[in-house]
């Protein structure tokens, strides 16, 4: 399998990789001359032939470039996470980019256990994202935007706004799916999500849906919500 790597700016016909990126081709997966490489920028796949290999730069000859198309949702999904503790948001931010997000709105709210992101664990979160998405085999990366506070999120996100919550026991998330192109979806902490809050995000115009009868954790709610909303608009 061609290994793939996301990169920052227009691919002309050569390619030029140093840093991260040199370190993990040469020493991590030990490709050398000769190798085959897909380099991706804004949807573009372009198919690279190694020439120089080293710790500290990587070239290559561009052999073929095309349009990734088949690869990248038909909608524009964006997911509100919570900050969560230990490594679980890193665990939904993970899952949900091979999944399709397209944006991804870190926030807390009244009941956060977890108040803050650091900025090198945001660059983490856009690292994984960017890892996650070479896997998945991508044409882009999702865009992980800096924090929100529960008053301002709904500013930040694409409408309408479905929240997945523990409260609401009729309507479904598959009921309320909506036809447009682009939406979000918002998932609440540890604690959940308090009344108020609620009575706010119905204020801004948000749906709240159930995922079913179980009470899940905030991480799990997030990967299950995305992969069932995928699942019924990509048929």
């Amino acid at each position: 399998m061609t290994h793939r790597f996301f990169v920052e700016g227009p691919i002309g016909d050569d390619a030029l990789l140093r840093g991260e990126r040199a370190r993990q081709i040469a020493n991590v997966l030990r490709l050398a001359p000769g190798d085959v490489v897909a380099l991706v920028w804004e949807g573009i796949e372009a198919i690279t032939v190694l020439d120089k290999v080293t710790g500290e730069e990587v070239h290559g000859r561009v052999r073929e470039k095309r349009k990734i198309e088949d690869t990248e949702p038909r909608i524009q999904l964006t997911l509100g996470v919570p900050l969560l503790k230990g490594e679980r948001s890193e665990e939904i931010v993970e899952a949900v980019t091979q999944l399709g997000v397209t944006t991804i709105v870190p926030f807390v709210s009244v009941r956060s256990v977890v108040r803050a992101l650091s900025e090198s664990k945001l660059e983490r979160w856009r690292r994984i994202a960017r890892e996650s998405a070479e896997t998945a085999r991508r044409g882009h990366t999702p865009t992980i935007e800096p924090v929100a506070q529960w008053a301002t999120l709904f500013e930040r996100l694409s409408k309408p706004v479905l929240i997945p919550w523990e409260g609401e026991a009729l309507r479904t998330l598959t009921d309320a799916l909506p036809k447009a192109s682009a939406f979000s979806l918002v998932v609440g902490p540890e604690g959940g999500i308090g009344v108020d809050e609620i009575r706010y995000a119905w204020e801004q115009g948000a749906t709240t849906v159930t995922l079913g009868r179980r009470n899940l954790r905030s991480e799990t709610a997030a990967i299950a919500s995305v992969a069932q909303v995928m699942g019924l608009l990509e048929r």
